[in-house]
């Protein structure tokens, strides 16, 4: 029987390239976001027309939302535009700041001019109301002035929670070619973005409105009645399931945004950022990665243990062996060991990198530097 060495191999290795991880930033943040229901062919850029006006991030709770403007001279229907984008800006007048999870499912709700003592509840008087429909003829009619000021909807949300690395499932990773160099940059999150329906939230708030003041205004003011209570010591804080999604929706309600300036990927701040932050600069002096394990421990690792059997290791997992740059003769026997790496989608930025970063998520992906 020939040697293993001499039977031709049907997958060879094609390109071989240096590995580099690039050091950890404590002062910056590297996202990778993913827009789950956008085509890769359709990037939000400013190419496409599509570039996000608007960042804003909760780091406390881990929300993040993205609004991308909509294209209302295609089909595109007015009417609801200009109801839909009246609702957000009332809304918005009672001092509503976030909708949905990311605001703990709070609604803030217009100070009651009917009932005595009302002064301190609530958001205080908006110059908005909910029952002044009349002029939505008048905006859909006046199109381009009302979009102008503000009164139709020509944005659309995407919102996620950021994932971050727990120690028990697997660690990401950016990777970007140089030459024969692969740098890999570990990222601080994922982050899967989804449509959000603020508008619609919105107007189930203007409703909620509107049958209240109808409700006052047929009962009538009423005297503020003295009542009975009683004292009770409640403790700050639990550890049931309910009690900390309370707290948690607590505190996403009381949390503020933290809006960002967004820069395209053709803008010569990314490309700085990009080359700065994924790339080791001085490679000469880049330590050594070392393995914990050699490859006899790696090939127990990766073996089936039989039936009922137990694997065990030809050497400690704590025996360090460095990777050297050196040519070494390696004996190969029955077992050939090789090393493959799946290129996906190129990955993109908030300050939007450039197209040679690689990552394995294979979705419309973009990378988000903080």
């Amino acid at each position: 029987m020939a040697p293993a060495m001499d039977v031709e191999d049907d997958d060879p290795v094609v390109a071989e390239y240096d590995v580099y991880i690039t050091p950890d930033v404590a002062e910056q943040q590297l996202y990778v976001l993913q827009y789950l229901n956008r085509p890769p062919d359709q990037p939000f850029t400013k190419a496409t027309e599509s570039q996000p006006t608007e960042l804003r991030i909760k780091k406390d709770s881990g929300f993040i939302e993205v609004d991308v403007p909509i294209n209302i001279h295609r089909n595109y229907n007015r009417l609801a535009g200009v109801r839909w984008g009246e609702a957000m800006r009332k809304t918005k007048g009672f001092g509503q700041k976030a909708f949905g999870i990311a605001s703990g499912f709070e609604r803030t709700m217009p100070r009651s001019g009917n009932r005595p003592g009302a002064a301190g509840e609530g958001a205080p008087v908006a110059p908005v109301t909910a029952e002044d429909d009349d002029n939505i003829e008048e905006y859909v009619t006046h199109f381009e002035d009302a979009n102008e000021k503000g009164h139709v909807l020509n944005t659309q949300t995407f919102g996620g929670q950021i994932l971050h690395e727990d120690g028990k499932g697997p660690s990401y990773m950016l990777g970007t070619f140089r030459d024969n160099e692969l740098h890999l940059t570990r990222i601080d999150g994922l982050v899967q973005l989804r449509t959000q329906f603020h508008h619609i939230d919105a107007s189930a708030q203007l409703e909620a409105v509107q049958r209240r003041r109808e409700k006052e205004s047929q009962e009538g003011a009423k005297l503020a009645e003295p009542k009975a209570f009683l004292a009770q010591v409640k403790k700050t804080g639990g550890d049931t399931a309910a009690e900390l999604t309370q707290a948690f929706m607590k505190a996403t309600n009381q949390e503020q945004w933290q809006r960002l300036n967004y820069f395209d990927e053709n803008d010569e701040r990314a490309f700085e950022s990009y080359h700065e932050r994924l790339f080791i600069q001085d490679v000469a002096s880049a330590p050594k990665l070392q393995a914990k394990i050699d490859n006899s421990g790696f090939l127990d690792t990766i073996s089936t243990s039989g039936k009922g059997g137990k694997k065990k290791s030809r050497r400690s997992i704590q025996d360090l062996v460095e990777i050297s740059d050196e040519p070494k003769k390696v004996e190969v026997n029955e077992y050939q060991c090789a090393w493959r790496m799946a290129l996906a989608l190129p990955c993109h930025t908030l300050t939007r990198y450039p197209r040679n970063t690689m990552t394995n998520i294979s979705s419309t992906t973009r990378t988000l530097l903080l």
